[in-house]
């Protein structure tokens, strides 16, 4: 092994203990800064998107342990769309469902946002927010990176209150951030009149994901124990204003919002209104955790070996658990999760 690390997050059954998914997502994104990281300057060649995909969804299946179901499909269905994996969040009958695309850096820290795909020739952008709308799901990129930074949308979003306090020492959080899939469309839409795809200002505004899905929110010595609807509440909070922001409909992360517009204190659990064609995954987002879609309901009931088709074609489908039954106290906090030498 390259580097050396700490201890990979782990349950404890004698002590009801198991790692939260902010702690183990964490992990994820400095295990993926430093893997990167030295695929591009110590020992390369780097690994592709492909790779990281299987990397996360093994370890969020391994450490997560009975609070998660993946459901794997083949290769063929997933070149058909613009989207790798869809991940949600539930209480077994409400939820957050994201459609996600994974991005690596280059080493010049840049992605390939204008990538085409299909017979279509069509933007891979387009085709991952139409796929999202047609699941309930809200279309994001999942940027894996190698280096940290500071201020941009990550420090507004956090005076907001909008993310949790559970940082790594060594800014090997950034690995993996998450990217509005609209704010995307909208750089790559500059193109169109000859203006180039702004990478710096994209990642900047990107937020890293334990900081969005986090299940224990606060500061890193917060109390750990949070009920599912906190839970959901946070979550959906967090991932409605990136949204938002990334639809143009906020200029910045903002506090004190109406629950509307993002905060959702004393909220109720909103009903999905049908989508069709319309572009609108505010109208998925709407006043709280939407009721989970046929298609999760379904895979919530079946073997994991034996998926029921998904309705749109995807890579994997994962489905973290947090209803109350099931979330359990995490073990103590750790920064700096990883450390290459």
């Amino acid at each position: 092994m390259i580097g050396h690390a700490f201890s990979l997050p782990s349950s404890n059954p004698q002590a009801g203990q198991q790692p939260s998914l902010c702690e183990v997502l964490l992990w994820i994104a400095g295990d993926t800064f430093h893997w990167l990281h030295n695929g591009h300057h110590r020992y390369p060649p780097a690994p592709g998107e492909e790779s990281f995909t299987d990397m996360n969804i093994r370890h969020l299946r391994q450490f997560v342990g009975d609070r998660v179901k993946v459901f794997q499909f083949t290769k063929d269905q997933e070149r058909q769309n613009g989207a790798d994996w869809e991940m949600w969040i539930h209480d077994r009958t409400h939820g957050v469902g994201l459609r996600i695309q994974a991005k690596k850096a280059s080493k010049q820290r840049r992605y390939p946002f204008d990538h085409r795909v299909g017979k279509q020739n069509a933007y891979q952008c387009d085709l991952l927010v139409q796929n999202a709308l047609m699941v309930r799901c809200v279309p994001v990129y999942l940027l894996h990176n190698h280096w940290d930074w500071e201020h941009g949308a990550e420090e507004a979003a956090a005076q907001a209150g909008l993310l949790c306090g559970h940082v790594a020492a060594d800014g090997s959080h950034h690995g993996c951030t998450l990217l509005s899939a609209y704010r995307v469309q909208s750089e790559v839409g500059r193109k169109a009149g000859g203006r180039n795809v702004r990478h710096a200002v994209l990642w900047a505004e990107s937020l890293p994901w334990n900081r969005v899905l986090c299940d224990r929110r606060g500061a890193a010595d917060a109390p750990s124990s949070r009920s599912s609807s906190e839970i959901l509440t946070g979550v959906f909070t967090a991932v409605k204003e990136l949204t938002r922001v990334g639809r143009g409909l906020s200029p910045t992360y903002s506090a004190g919002s109406s629950p509307g517009d993002g905060t959702q204190e004393d909220a109720a659990y909103a009903h999905t209104p049908d989508v069709d064609d319309v572009d609108d995954t505010l109208a998925i987002l709407g006043s709280g955790p939407p009721w989970l879609p046929p298609h999760v309901l379904q895979l919530l009931q079946a073997h994991e070996a034996e998926p029921p088709a998904p309705p749109v074609p995807t890579v994997a489908t994962v489905l973290v658990d947090v209803s109350d039954d099931r979330t359990q106290m995490p073990p103590s906090w750790f920064e700096g999760c990883v450390r290459h030498r």
